[in-house]
């Protein structure tokens, strides 16, 4: 199972455990879907690439790093599509007693803004330094990568 599977198969135990449960080989149908991601994730990557002109002007490492983000994009958007579907009833976080009121707004603020990052209806330019940091805060390695939140991805925009 490669990393996309296993990402499948913890987001849905945490957030689709309906779901989870119905699935009559776990293995193998995490298996089949991280296949299925990556291949659509390179197809839609090799499209992109072969279908976005050179820059004039436009270095070596300057297309390489334009490439890299087109793939992490393309990525990131079919993980949105077929792994990182809706949460199956999902719980208001305001009803966890353990969350302090400022705990939970800090929360909801993070996941609104990491979905729109996703989504790409924002980038971490639209983020003042500070707030960079309360985003990344606790946030996995890989979820830095897909949101450009990673240090090498702030790195290469100037933005760490």
């Amino acid at each position: 199972m490669n990393q996309y599977g296993r990402l499948a198969r913890r987001h849905w135990q945490e957030f689709r455990p309906g779901s989870f449960e119905e699935i009559d080989a776990p293995d193998a149908f995490f298996a089949e879907l991280g296949t299925d991601v990556q291949d659509e994730a390179r197809a839609r990557s090799t499209i992109e690439r072969l279908t976005t002109p050179s820059l004039l002007g436009e270095s070596y490492l300057e297309r390489a790093s334009r490439l890299q983000q087109m793939r992490h994009e393309a990525e990131a958007e079919v993980l949105r599509e077929l792994v990182l579907l809706p949460a199956e009833d999902r719980v208001d976080p305001a009803d966890e007693p353990h969350l302090t009121a400022t705990e939970l707004a800090e929360e909801q603020w993070r996941e609104n803004h990491l979905h729109d990052l996703l989504a790409g209806r924002s980038s971490p330019e639209d983020f003042s330094a500070a707030e960079r940091a309360r985003l990344r805060a606790g946030a996995p390695a890989r979820l830095l990568e897909l949101t450009g939140l990673s240090d090498e991805a702030l790195g290469r925009r100037g933005l760490l």
